[in-house]
């Protein structure tokens, strides 16, 4: 099923026993994300799962932090952070069309594990926890499917899941 998520979820009230989401909510602008938030807290089952892994806003500012003087850190944060596109990339056809109607290639807003949790709880979520790659109450048969280290690991993303 594709579908424009701001316009909801398209499942019923309490249907869903997991939402799983990665490297998504940042294309999102703050409030869409916050609507997105609700909706999985709308469609999750009581005591269902939702997971969020997002690009690791704190890890990058880490990184930025202690980088060495002359390594152009400064360009290597604000490029790693895609807030907005590389008018210097190549263009391409699909690529700008793309653009011309959705923008949702770059991030609209960053998020590091505390503030993720934060989003979750005002969303109604209970136990909003930062968690590791493949550590969940979600069976690890199934997270395993869908789940990416490279998506997590050194820093690429953080990961909190909640229970509504």
């Amino acid at each position: 099923m594709c579908r424009d998520v701001r316009e909801g979820l398209g499942w019923p009230d309490a249907s869903v026993a997991v939402v799983y989401s990665s490297h998504f909510i940042e294309h999102l602008t703050r409030d869409d994300a916050r609507a997105f938030l609700r909706e999985c807290y709308r469609v999750l089952a009581p005591g269902g799962i939702c997971r969020i892994v997002t690009p690791d806003l704190h890890a990058w500012a880490r990184q930025y932090i202690d980088a060495k003087p002359g390594t152009g850190a400064g360009d290597v944060f604000l490029a790693a952070t895609l807030l907005v596109p590389d008018e210097t990339a190549p263009p391409q056809p699909w690529l700008q069309w793309y653009r011309a109607r959705t923008q949702f290639e770059t991030h609209k807003w960053l998020y590091d594990g505390e503030s993720l949790a934060n989003a979750l709880t005002a969303a109604g979520f209970a136990e909003a926890t930062v968690r590791d790659y493949l550590d969940s109450a979600i069976p690890r048969e199934s997270l395993a499917l869908v789940e990416i280290r490279e998506r997590i690991a050194n820093g690429e993303g953080v990961v909190v899941e909640a229970v509504r």
